[in-house]
């Protein structure tokens, strides 16, 4: 008998095995084909989406269809996804469209889902940027894109990082932002404030030129919570002025704001 017909008869669970192998990884590549066809056209219609509704519902399709692929297969879905939240950020004529947008792209970030986190900090500060806050719409709309530029800090912080602090954007990104502090309204300011305070120094000039002057007009405020809540910026101000205002804010009367001063003087000690 020959070693083939030997094979046939002697062999026959592996040549079953082989077999249904092979058209297993047949129907695998056909169905990761069929999905990602079905993905393009879902990404299309996030692309021409006319309202926020339609936006987060084609979203909402999309990832539910990456979530069936393997993890090898949704990187380059997921790219392209980004770039297009990314251009309706930047250039879409609805305010609600680009905020729904923009707020995808802060959900990314803290899902971990997005490889270089910098690239989606520089599209919010730049559509708050270009936020001309000339009335209560527009300036929601700027506030808006400051609270998701804070929440993307989240996924840098301890138990759970998402991103070591390699990924930490530099602190050129932020620059932009330094020159809206001085003008802008109560909130904005606040918002603004919370955004430096993440931000490991603030020794750049582009940066300090901006934070120190207000620095020290809510470390003279009235309100001790603002007192409180600007000792951690002066502690990142490489600053005679800023130091010695947070050595008298220690003796301030206000607990609170003498603790906080403590712990922002740990800090710069540590540094």
């Amino acid at each position: 008998m020959s070693q083939t017909t030997d094979t046939l008869f002697l062999d026959p669970h592996n040549r079953l095995d082989t077999s249904m192998r092979t058209f297993l990884r047949s129907l695998h590549d056909k169905t990761v084909a069929l999905y990602s066809s079905s993905i393009l056209e879902l990404l299309v219609q996030v692309e021409t989406a006319a309202t926020a509704s339609q936006l987060t519902t084609a979203v909402n399709r999309v990832q539910k269809r990456l979530w069936k692929l393997p993890a090898s297969e949704q990187a380059a879905f997921r790219n392209t996804l980004l770039v297009i939240m990314s251009t309706h950020t930047l250039q879409n004529k609805q305010s609600a469209l680009r905020i729904e947008a923009a707020s995808w792209l802060r959900l990314f970030v803290q899902a971990g889902f997005v490889t270089t986190p910098q690239d989606v900090f520089v599209t919010l500060i730049t559509a708050a940027t270009r936020i001309a806050p000339v009335n209560a719409t527009a300036i929601k709309e700027l506030q808006a894109y400051l609270k998701m530029i804070f929440d993307c800090f989240w996924p840098f912080r301890h138990p759970y990082p998402a991103y070591s602090w390699q990924a930490f954007p530099a602190n050129d990104v932020f620059y932009p932002l330094a020159s809206l502090i001085a003008t802008a309204d109560e909130r904005t300011q606040d918002m603004l404030i919370s955004i430096f305070g993440e931000l490991p120094t603030l020794n750049d000039g582009e940066i300090a030129a901006c934070v120190l002057p207000v620095a020290l007009q809510w470390a003279n405020h009235a309100d001790p919570e603002q007192r409180r809540r600007i000792t951690n910026i002066l502690a990142r101000l490489d600053n005679a002025s800023a130091q010695e205002t947070l050595l008298r804010l220690l003796s301030d009367s206000d607990p609170d704001v003498r603790e906080s001063a403590k712990s922002a003087s740990d800090f710069l000690r540590r540094a």
